[in-house]
């Protein structure tokens, strides 16, 4: 069964409800679930009627070439023919909130009849007879009930198709329904979730074969992860590529690149824009904000790195902090390859340390330090022999 193109109808409840695709199962809108199962499938066009005030939320949900119209669109019979124009075939059309499985979209494009019963919402139409349909005098509901083909199915049993409505009840079974269809795609994939019920994962992510997902592991957004990963327990990793091989460890990771075999924990926190290289090290309690760290880095723990460009096999001892931030604006922060940056260091921005350069532990530098150099920016040592003694004699 060729099918190229959705149509999908994004209706508000009668109580001036938004539309229930628009809400939240898990952490990404129906519409996201949706568009993600349709596209797996091998559909690439979309149609979306909805109100006006919806417009900008569902455009987030569906891919950027979506054609929308809504009540204001005076030319959106035209619109739809020409969208169906582009069609070869048939398209699938939805009229309510639905959860599709890989199931589902399977007995869509299958070439026998929908399975009967009760409608789920679904219904597949060839493209030329709803376009002909356009210019007759009949609503389109009419025209779908006359000449296109319910997905239906007992009622609990949809075969791969979950609808769904507005209370609370049943969207809470729907999220449980996508949960369990999303540990199942990923697990026909070739990915271990060690307890399928305490993970959970975005449509939109992409999981390696080969990887173990722990116990508390959330992936969200466009999530890529590489082959033979480790993540969790008590990760969330949010719109982050990461390498082949990388491991995460009860961490929360954002908008990233962590390349391969990268070790991050216990407890870091890696925030927007940053880049970590392949072997490194980012360990418990550090924290890395929009900087890059070069291949082999290690950054053990309890560091601060902001607004950074660290070399490779740069070592940072516990307690570096990158001071970024003089109170009005951010400034950068360079250290060199093979460099050592000894614990409880603070690097003053702007400043660089040079390739191969030593700081001294304790140090607060605030002027470059040459390739090859040592700084050591700290008070002298004073030792006066017995105080004590004669302090507790007191």
């Amino acid at each position: 069964m060729n099918i190229t193109g959705a149509i999908v109808f994004l209706p508000r409840g009668g109580g001036g409800e938004g539309p229930v695709l628009l809400d939240t199962l898990l952490l990404a809108p129906g519409a996201v679930w949706l568009a993600e199962a349709l596209m797996r499938s091998g559909i690439t066009r979309f149609f979306v009627a909805c109100h006006g005030d919806d417009q900008e939320e569902a455009a987030h949900c569906f891919p950027q070439d979506t054609v929308f119209v809504t009540s204001n669109t005076e030319n959106a019979n035209t619109r739809l023919a020409a969208f169906l124009a582009g069609c070869e075939g048939s398209v699938a059309v939805v009229t309510g909130a639905v959860l599709l499985t890989g199931e589902g979209t399977r007995r869509l494009f299958a070439p026998a009849a929908l399975p009967a019963g009760e409608s789920t919402g679904l219904f597949r139409m060839n493209a030329a007879v709803l376009r002909g349909a356009l210019s007759e005098d009949i609503s389109f509901e009419e025209a779908l009930l006359s000449r296109g083909e319910p997905f239906g199915g007992r009622a609990g049993t949809f075969e791969g198709v979950f609808p769904y409505g507005f209370s609370w009840e049943s969207r809470e079974a729907a999220s449980a329904y996508a949960r369990k269809a999303e540990a199942r795609r990923l697990a026909e994939a070739g990915v271990c979730l060690v307890d399928p019920d305490s993970v959970y994962v975005d449509p939109t992510v992409t999981v390696e074969k080969g990887t173990v997902l722990l116990p508390g592991t959330i992936l969200r957004g466009r999530t890529v992860i590489g082959r033979g990963c480790e993540i969790g327990p008590n990760s969330m990793v949010r719109d982050c590529t990461v390498g082949d091989g990388a491991v995460i460890n009860a961490s929360q990771c954002n908008e990233s690149f962590i390349g391969a075999r990268a070790k991050v924990g216990p407890f870091a926190y890696i925030r927007p824009g940053c880049t970590v290289g392949a072997d490194t090290k980012v360990g418990d309690f550090v924290e890395v904000k929009n900087s890059v760290v070069g291949d082999g880095t290690k950054i053990s723990h309890l560091t601060y790195v902001g607004d950074s460009d660290i070399g490779k096999n740069v070592n940072l001892g516990c307690g570096t902090v990158t001071v970024n931030y003089d109170g009005a604006a951010k400034f950068r922060t360079v250290v060199g390859d093979n460099a050592f940056v000894g614990c409880n260091s603070n690097l003053i921005a702007p400043v660089q340390i040079g390739e191969g350069a030593y700081v001294a532990a304790g140090s607060t530098i605030t002027d470059p330090v040459p390739a090859g150099g040592l700084a050591i920016a700290r008070a002298p040592q004073t030792v006066k022999a017995q105080w004590a003694v004669r302090r507790r004699k007191k």
